[in-house]
């Protein structure tokens, strides 16, 4: 059996963490010691109910993670043919779900990453609902070089929230940079430019969604837009960014109009101006 590690990187996770541990020791082909817990320094119970799980534990200052840099040394020092990062809060689906996101990195050597669908959770709303739609369709998807004239910057869309890589090709692309944001992307890009895939597997399902406030919004799309400055000969060697932006845009009016809920078009219209004002200043190393 090929062999696959699980990295979690964590910090103050939660009572939700019980769920995720419990999840994860019912995982298909999976066992406790193939999870590998990246902590930085929590204080609350999260190592204490890692151990009690069986996982393997690495424990790390706070000021020393980075979202590139972290999961740059976990691949680094994993020993796995395929490693699976998965985020705190993201709970698979089914029991099967992590063995169906590697299984075609296993099949298929053309491919050097695939990520699966997150499915929204309750209580998010419709305008959570439609942001998990949107990016992630019921229908699975091959991307490579030859998409981009058609799918854009949506070639190297994917997500470290619940990904899994070929250990081997990514070590060989340089690994993940080092960036507070975007490492999946910039990977992605690497992977589609040297001939690789990358696989959206609809198949494999996690539930994950965060309800951003205003401000959280906003913050997020600085980042973004920083982010889009930093690496824009990357973005724009695949076609503009701002097309995708309009399409959510349109794609969460009809959404609304379609389903009745007028009375909050005015708060996804603010919303929507607020991000892009943050993206702009971003882009623009403003802020």
């Amino acid at each position: 059996m090929n062999n696959i590690e699980i990295i979690i990187p964590t910090y103050n996770a939660g009572k939700k963490f019980n769920e995720l541990a419990g999840v994860l020791k019912q995982q298909k082909n999976i066992t406790p010691k193939n999870i590998r817990i990246i902590d930085s320094s929590s204080t609350d119970d999260t190592v204490h109910i890692a151990k009690q799980a069986g996982f393997q534990v690495q424990i790390i200052n706070k000021e020393e993670f980075g979202h590139g840099r972290t999961r740059n040394m976990a691949a680094s020092q994993s020993q796995a043919d395929y490693i699976v990062f998965l985020t705190q809060d993201a709970i698979p689906a089914a029991p099967d779900a992590i063995w169906k996101l590697c299984l075609p990195l296993i099949e298929n050597s053309s491919i050097g990453l695939t990520y699966g669908r997150q499915l929204p959770v309750s209580g998010i709303g419709i305008l959570g609902n439609h942001a998990r739609l949107f990016n992630y369709p019921a229908q699975s998807l091959l991307k490579t070089k030859r998409d981009i004239p058609r799918l854009g910057v949506k070639t190297i869309f994917c997500s470290d929230s619940f990904a899994a890589y070929n250990r081997k090709k990514l070590l060989e692309s340089g690994n993940f940079p080092d960036v507070d944001f975007g490492e999946d992307t910039l990977i992605a890009a690497k992977f589609i430019k040297e001939g690789y895939a990358v696989y959206y597997n609809a198949d494999a399902c996690v539930y994950h969604a965060h309800s951003f406030t205003l401000s959280e919004d906003f913050q997020r799309s600085v980042i973004i837009g920083k982010l889009h400055h930093d690496y824009q000969p990357v973005f724009d060697s695949f076609g503009a960014v701002n097309g995708e932006g309009v399409k959510f845009v349109k794609s969460e009016l009809h959404t609304l109009i379609s389903h009745k809920c007028i009375k909050l078009l005015p708060v996804a219209c603010f919303h929507n101006l607020i991000k892009f004002l943050g993206y702009r200043l971003g882009k623009s190393n403003i802020l």
